[in-house]
């Protein structure tokens, strides 16, 4: 199922980007040491932009270097929340994949979980997606939408991506996923 497929089954009463509780597009923030991120155009994907991310080295840890998208605006407990992001590497060979853990989680430490996956991403923009349900109530800021970037020395880029309250009665199962 597409992300334009869930649009088209929202529930009256507004769109599905009214279901947005992140600055929808190319809202980006960089975290870690040893990247380098620009702005680039991007044709065939929502909005033509992207960013160009050059990882410089593997981290120790995935999370090292991360690409992360705020809440701006309240979640409540047992929502569901569905993260769709759209992603490539430019320098993967056809029929190649890297793996870029994804997720929605808190943005502060105990860094609790909301949803995660991996993305298999090659070099052709595709969208991808995790799930999950709030396990409590959130205020704006306090989760947002993560993608480590440090599994490996790799360019990615990071199109735009929505993070969204699809609402207590939503089954997580139901959603598009990988």
């Amino acid at each position: 199922m597409s992300l334009a497929a869930t649009a088209q089954t929202a529930p009256a009463g507004g769109g599905l980007l009214d279901k947005a509780v992140n600055q929808p597009g190319t809202s980006w923030t960089f975290y870690g040491d040893r990247y380098k991120a620009k702005a680039t155009k991007a044709a065939g994907i929502p909005g033509d932009e992207a960013v160009h991310v050059t990882i410089a080295a593997k981290g120790a840890n995935p999370w090292d270097i991360g690409a992360t998208s705020a809440s701006v605006k309240p979640v409540q407990a047992n929502d569901t929340m569905l993260l769709a992001v759209y992603l490539r590497a430019p320098d993967a060979g056809e029929g190649q994949t890297i793996d870029l853990p994804i997720g929605i989680g808190e943005a502060a430490a105990p860094y609790g979980v909301v949803a995660q996956d991996v993305a298999k991403v090659g070099p052709g923009w595709k969208l991808y997606y995790a799930s999950g349900r709030a396990g409590k109530a959130y205020a704006p800021g306090a989760i947002r939408a993560t993608v480590h970037l440090a599994g490996a020395k790799q360019v990615v880029e990071l199109g735009p991506v929505f993070l969204l309250d699809m609402g207590a009665n939503q089954d997580p199962a139901k959603l598009p996923h990988n």
